[in-house]
């Protein structure tokens, strides 16, 4: 498998909360010596956007955002110590969780948070992606509005 397809599995495997394959597909990329600049780029910020927008969609509701974040978590756990080894870090500086509303208003601030951290350092996107990982592991949601709107017109 190419690096291009193990970083659009990965990318797949988080955004399905598939935890055994995200884990896998970061294992490999680690094994084979990718750039974490790459694998952040390609692969884990895309992932949260493909969340951010299915939740802003309204596609992406509590249960699947806890399994993604659970996978994000994983994924965490094995990219951190590589990140700090492979950039010569003590550790990562991680921006404040200011994601708010209901589930579609959090898949919009995901959204706009990639785009905002798209240009910036690797330690910055490192960074990020740690803070996605737990905000959203923690995060309590309210209930969507379209499940609000559908239960209001019953």
């Amino acid at each position: 498998m190419s690096i291009e397809n193990d970083l659009k599995a990965m990318r797949e495997a988080i955004f399905d909360g598939e935890v055994a394959a995200a884990v896998e597909a970061v294992k490999q990329a680690v094994g084979n010596n990718v750039d974490v600049a790459l694998i952040l780029k390609d692969a884990i910020l895309p992932a949260i956007n493909d969340m951010g927008d299915s939740m802003a969609e309204g596609d992406f509701f509590m249960p699947e955002v806890k399994i993604s974040a659970k996978a994000l978590k994983e994924v965490v756990g094995i990219l951190k110590p590589y990140l700090l080894a492979q950039r010569n870090l003590d550790d990562i500086d991680l921006p404040p969780w200011t994601g708010e509303g209901d589930i579609d208003d959090i898949g919009a601030y995901l959204m706009a948070a990639v785009t905002a951290v798209q240009d910036q350092s690797v330690e910055a996107h490192a960074g990020f992606f740690i803070m996605i990982a737990d905000g959203l592991d923690t995060h309590e949601f309210t209930p969507c509005k379209i499940q609000g709107t559908e239960a209001a017109d019953k």
